[in-house]
């Protein structure tokens, strides 16, 4: 399995959609959602945190959230690349001709 590529919140790009996980000590109902990001409000003062903003979150159960600003002291991003990892297994098993190949 090819693990996720954690993204600084100061790196996130406009319109790029990311996987959100809540990383806090409180317990959350839904501690992985995915978003697309639309921009960052910048702290102020060095013990601020970024404000991350998201629309079109998807919750578990496909619950959606129009629009969501996260800090990034609670919350870590990731790179959502599963459709790019789901097209290349099908030609990768189009090529095999094994519908169980998997890659790494």
């Amino acid at each position: 399995m090819i693990p996720l590529k954690k993204i600084d919140a100061r790196d996130l790009c406009i319109g790029k959609q990311y996987l959100i996980e809540y990383a806090g000590s409180h317990v959350v109902s839904n501690p992985r959602i995915k978003g697309t990001f639309i921009g960052n409000i910048l702290p102020e003062c060095e013990y601020q945190c970024v404000l991350s903003k998201f629309t079109d979150v998807l919750q578990q159960g496909n619950a959606s959230i129009p629009d969501l600003k996260l800090q990034d002291c609670f919350y870590n991003y990731y790179e959502a690349d599963a459709l790019t990892r789901a097209y290349t297994r099908h030609v990768l098993r189009q090529i095999t001709g094994d519908e169980n190949f998997t890659y790494i």
